[in-house]
This record gives C-alpha cells, structure tokens and sequence, in this order.
C-alpha cells in the first residue's frame, strides 16, 4: 500500500477558510502567534425552561420565545471573518432533566439547498448540511462532547481530546427532531445531564457549528480557522446561566441475544448448522472523569465488512477498526500513528484473515481529568485448534503539560497459552509518547517504543516523531520513523520492520485574485517518503508524490495532475499479486496521475481516477471511479471500480478488477437496510453482506444480517464458500 501521511487526517478537515499568499519558508512563520489569543471570548446564555418542552422541531413553546438569541455566525469558509451568508440563529433553555437547543436554519437556496446523504447515524460530515454544539464541561478545552444533526434529523456524535483527537465510535443517549420551513430548517435537541461529562456549573465552554453545503459554506458562533477542526476548544466561548445537578450515577446494562444460521458449499444455507448465544454489557461512569467497561461474551456480528483492497505495492495494509467496543474511547490508546502502533485492537478477537475468533470477557476502565488520562484494558480470546486461548492487557497514562500539551506512557501485551515447547507465550511493547502544541497552528508529536518478547528475538526498538504546522496557508511538517529489526509488537501494528522512513511534505492553500469564480483555491504541495534499512543504512524504496496542479471548485469538488517518481530496490523477487512476479534488482519509473472529483454532498456525484507511466519492469494503467446517487434521504446508492492492466510486469500481462456496489434503504434514522457486494478478480473472491438495524429504542437495535463470501477458483483459502443468517437483538437499561 501507500503509506498511510500521518499528518492528513482519515477524513477531509472539515473547515476550509480564507488564505492569502504567504511565505512558506521563514521559521517565524511556524512559530506565528496563534489566532485565538486576539479573539474576543464570546457568551452564550442559557435560560430555565420554566415548563415542559416537546422535542418536535417546532420551537413554537413560550419558553423558546423568551430566550435570548446567542449571536450571529461567522463565516470560516470563503471569507474569514464576514457574516455568514446562511444565518443560523441558536437558542438554549435548560431544566432539571437536561440542556436544550434550538436553533433556526435559514437555507440562501432554500427550495433545493438542503443536502442529506441518507439516514444513518453518524452520517458522514462532509457530504450533508449541518448544525451542531460542542461542549466542554470540564471547561480546561482538551475535552469536549459534539453533537450535530442535518435537516432530516439524523444524529452524530462524537468525544473530542485535544481538539484533534476524536471517537467518532461514542453515541450518547439523546434526542434531536427537525423540520423543513419555507426559508430552511429548525433543530431541537434534549441533551440529558445524564449524557453530558462535566464538574458543575461554572466553567463550561461550548460552540456551536454550521455547514450549509448549497454554497460551500462553513460558519461558527465562536470562529476557529481552517488548520483546526471545528471541535477545538481553544476557540469556544463560555456558557453561562445553567444550573445542572451534581453529577449522578450513570449506569447501563445492555444484554444481548444472537442466533445463527451457517452454511458451507454451494447452496445457500443448505443443511446449515444453527447456534445460539447470550452476552452482556456494562457502562458504568463512576464519576464524570471515571468510566468502566465489562463485557461477557463478546459479540460483533452486527459490525460492518472491511472494504477490499488491492494492495500493489511491498507494504502491509492497516485496516480501520469496526467493532464498537474496541473504538470507544481508542483515543485514549493511541500514540499518534497508525502504522507503527503498540496496540492494534484488530489484533484481539480477529484472525489474521479477518475472521472472528470467540472473545469470553473483557474489561476497560478509563479516566480523564484536567491534569492527566489513564486507562486499562485486559480481554481472554479463546484459543483456535491446538493453541488454547490468549489474555492481552493493556495499560496508559497521560500527563497534562502546559496548556496543550502532554506525555504519556502505554504497555500492551499478550500471552499465548498452551504452545508448544520453545514457542514464545509472552509478547510486550511499551511506549513513551507526547503531544505539545505551543499555538493552535504548530504541533509535534512522537513515541518512542520498545518490545520484549520471551525467548530468543522479538526485543527491539521503534519511534516516530511529527512536526508540522497548520494555518490558514496550508501546511508543512517532518515525519521520522524508525523500526528496528527485532521490534515485534503482538498486540500492536507495523506495516514492515527493519526500516528508517523519511518524510517532509507540505501544502499550500491559495487564493488569489487572479482564480476565476468557479475555483476556490489553488493548492499545491508535495510528499516525500524515503526508506532505508534501519540494520545497514542501505536505501531500498522512495516516492515523491508532487502536486503541481490541485485545483478545489467553489462547488466543493477537486481536480488535479500529480506526478510520482519511484524508487525501487528488491533483494529477493516481489509478487504485486497471484500469478505476477517481479525479478529482484533496481527500478525507477515516474507515474502520472490525472483526477476530477464533484461536489461530494449534490444528489448525483461521482469521482475518477487515472494513474498510467512504468511498472517496475513493465507498464500499468489504473483507473478507479466512484459514483453516488441520492434519489431521496431513504434511498441512496454507491458504486465504485478499480481496474488495473498490466503489460509486461515481470514478463507477463494481465488485468484485476475490483467492483463495490452499495445500497441504503431507510425508512427512517432507526429503521436501515443496508447492502454491500464486493468482486475482487484479483482473487477471484466475492463478499455480499445484507444489514437491517432498527433502533426500536435509544441504542437498543435490532440487527438481521446475511453474509455470503465465496472464493471462485479458490484461492482466497481463509474465506471457503460460507453463508451466515444472523439475528441480533440488544437492550439497552440505564438508571
């Protein structure tokens, strides 16, 4: 795969303000004086409700009348700094049973403005109109709650850590209910105390956001800019006015029951075997700052598939986590760069193909406060054939250091039971790692990490360290990695050993006068990343990923020309996929890559690709397209595909396909139908995967899910022909 740029986040920023030309090469300039220091620190009044509220997206109740409107918005994207051409006026009331807002969404384009991509929970961010509250109750602005709707109502939620540092996994037990106007939209939103994480009522720091798609728009109440996400609280103003109850127990039960149906060969569920099982989780906050997980019996069936990928190039792949338990609160556990990791849940629970091993309990305690952060895992998978079950433990603290800063410290490891005579059982790595942010523009992160393994090997070394800067003209940084040849996390993640990498790279953001209308800004940069052994120094591999033509439209799509130059060096012969083998030696080849994406949140959109120029010692064209339709909010369908040809790659030719059509179908946010099919002709292998959820009540589901993953020729060997009908129903109690 391509490297994985540590410094551009898994999703597109969401804000994209104003820039001006600026120079890039000035070390004044990283140590510019942060935006926030002259921003006037503005207040949002909330006032007692002083009678029953209905969460119906009407805000017609006298309470919603007397309350004070908290401010215009200010626009972050185009112009920084002007009043938002979409006006958004915010409203709070508050009770004994929680904080409510209310806000009213005026639409510049209000017959057609509105952009929803489905129904989902959690929908994705950059695709759909929204409006939302980020809360700091601790109010020291390195912890905050985020939540947002769009006009159908859908939620999104998120916990936030150092302004940057998100769980996108959390869902809070709260309400939101919407309604269409004649110039836009309307918000209510219930937030019981009982969800929100706070110490009392002074101090509380909130903000509030808004994205109006129609015109590409991003505005806020409190303003960031666009080198940080809108959930920094370094740029929030105060709450005042509220009057919440200390905080109380908070606990939550949430059994579970799931049947199966399964079936090999040819014929779908044909003399299947059927199983049946029961599990249990608990949340308990203890205190605002302590929060406790226990699990009995895990189960994840309900999870959502991996997305295939055709990996082309020396190194591993990283797949995302998707399984609930293990992305609450992973942030905690992370030490700043996926790809060299101590800890890597995928690694509990799942195979090394992907496939769920039984998990018999688990637990987790995690707890923050305004002067540090720790947290403890310790999970038993059971064991697979021979080899009986393994217990993993993990441990983490942080220490608060300054304003925006912090140290930290990790320790995962694993035991192997019951393997054979001079197997190593034991397996640990441990890190030290830190964050410091002097502005809201400059940060530096990094780990220094060692292994130890029981028996001979598997004791070594690895670190990385991250310097860059984000402000209103792009961004320049350093990446330096360093992994050992011996370093063998087992609980963790390393996409190759025995290997120092190299990285500066930067991007600009320009604007100038001379773009026409239809282009928002110019943004050039590069990337560079060059690998050599760690154990000789030699240099084995280097891409230079050079941008000279990135064009973002005012529409909010891209289009662009960007050229790598590649260096390869092999010392034994590399196979790119079945049947295809390139001879060890030298190679050097450019790659031309020419790309045009649409608005990502219009009805239809669509994106595509095309990468063409030498391979290693023969040629390869790629192409890959996706497209998206929006026939309503409850029908939305997604296709992409990604052909590669190759001519003469070590001696041969030969083509892969990779095909993903998607379905969503909902009736409502609750109720979801969800299909995905995957060809991968690089292995002759198909995956189809049906979802039904309906959330017959807060977070408690209804899941009905088929699976059938079928290997044609039979050279994917992990995944034989099987069929899966599963039905899984939650519950959630909380006092």
């Amino acid at each position: 795969m391509t490297i994985q740029d540590p410094r551009v986040p898994l999703r597109r920023r969401a804000s994209r303000a104003c820039a001006r030309r600026l120079p890039v090469g000035t070390f004044a300039l990283l140590l510019s004086a942060s935006a926030v220091a002259s921003q006037e620190t503005l207040v949002a009044h909330a006032s007692e409700a002083g009678g029953e509220l209905r969460v119906d997206g009407r805000l017609d109740e006298a309470a919603w009348a007397g309350a004070a409107d908290i401010g215009p918005f200010i626009q972050v994207d185009p112009t920084a700094g002007a009043p938002s051409r979409a006006p958004t006026e915010v409203r709070l009331l508050w009770d004994e049973v929680g904080l409510y807002v209310g806000a009213w969404v005026t639409e510049p384009e209000a017959a057609s403005g509105a952009r929803v991509e489905g129904l989902r929970r959690d929908f994705n961010y950059q695709n759909s109109d929204v409006f939302g509250v980020v809360l700091d109750g601790f109010g020291d602005g390195r912890f905050a709650m985020a939540f947002m709707t769009n006009p159908d109502g859908v939620q999104r939620d998120l916990l936030v850590f150092d302004g940057r540092d998100d769980d996108e996994a959390w869902n809070g037990i709260w309400r939101v209910r919407t309604g269409r106007t004649e110039g836009g939209w309307t918000a209510e939103m219930s937030i019981p105390w009982e969800t929100l994480r706070y110490l009392g009522s002074e101090g509380w720091r909130v903000n509030f956001i808004r994205e109006a798609r129609a015109i590409q728009e991003t505005s806020g109440w409190s303003p960031w800019h666009r080198g940080v996400d809108p959930w920094d609280m370094a740029f929030a103003g105060r709450l005042e006015g509220i009057e919440p109850p200390p905080p109380s127990l908070n606990f939550q039960l949430q059994p579970y029951s799931v049947g199966r149906s399964e079936s090999v060969g040819s014929t779908a569920l044909e003399d299947a075997t059927s199983t049946g099982d029961v599990g249990l989780d608990v949340k308990w906050a203890v205190t605002p700052n302590t929060v406790v997980d226990l699990t009995w019996n895990m189960d994840f069936a309900q999870a959502e598939v991996d997305r295939q990928v055709i990996n082309l190039e020396r190194f591993s792949v990283f797949f995302p986590e998707r399984r609930t338990f293990f992305l609450e609160s992973a942030g905690l556990f992370d030490t700043g760069l996926d790809v060299i990791s101590p800890f890597y849940s995928r690694r509990i629970g799942l195979d090394d193909s992907g496939l769920p091993v039984p998990v018999t309990a688990g637990g987790r305690v995690t707890h923050r406060s305004t002067t540090s952060s720790a947290g403890a895992l310790l999970v038993r998978q059971e064991g697979l054939g021979p080899t009986d079950g393994t217990v993993f433990g993990v441990g983490r603290y942080t220490r608060n250091v300054g304003a925006m800063g912090r140290l930290g410290g990790i320790v995962a490891t694993r035991h192997d039971q019951g393997l054979g005579p001079g197997a190593s059982a034991w397996n640990t790595a441990a890190a030290v790692d830190w964050f410091f942010r002097p502005t809201t523009n400059l940060f530096t992160r990094g780990m220094v990490s060692r292994s130890f393994t029981q028996g001979q090997g598997g004791d070594g070394w690895a670190a990385h360290a991250i310097v860059g800067n984000n402000a209103t003209w792009g961004y320049v940084g350093w990446l330096q990695e360093y992994i050992g040849p011996e370093w063998e996390p087992r609980t963790g993640f390393t996409f190759t050993s025995d290997v120092i990498v190299t990285s500066p790279a930067f991007t600009l953001d320009l604007r100038p006068d001379w773009l026409p209308d239809w282009i928002r800004s110019y943004a050039p940069g590069t990337t560079v990343f060059l690998f050599h052994r760690a154990s000789t120094g030699a240099f084995f591999s280097g891409t230079v990923t050079i941008r000279p033509l990135t064009l973002v439209l005012e529409n909010g799509g891209r289009v662009g020309l960007r050229v790598r130059p590649e260096w390869q060096r092999f010392d034994r012969a590399f196979r790119p996929i079945g049947g295809i083998q390139v001879p060890a030696g030298d190679y050097r080849f450019d790659r031309w890559t020419a790309f045009a994406s649409h608005d990502p949140s219009a009805n239809v959109t669509g994106s595509a690709e095309y990468t063409w120029g030498p391979f290693y010692d023969g040629t390869l064209d790629r192409a890959e397209l996706s497209g998206k339709v929006i026939l309503t909010s409850h029908l939305v369908a997604f296709a992409s595909w990604e052909h590669n040809r190759f001519r003469g790659v070590g001696g041969l030719d030969g083509t892969t396909d990779l095909v993903t059509p998607e379905l969503r179908v909902a009736l409502n946010p609750r109720v979801e139908l969800a299909g995905i099919w995957q060809y991968n002709t690089a292995v002759e292998a198909s995956s189809l995967n049906l979802r039904l959820s309906w959330e017959y009540r807060p977070l408690s589901f209804l899941y009905v899910v088929y699976n059938d993953n079928a290997s044609i020729d039979g050279a994917l060997n992990p995944f034989p022909a099987r069929r899966q009908l599963i039905i899984k129903g939650t519950f959630l109690w909380q006092s």
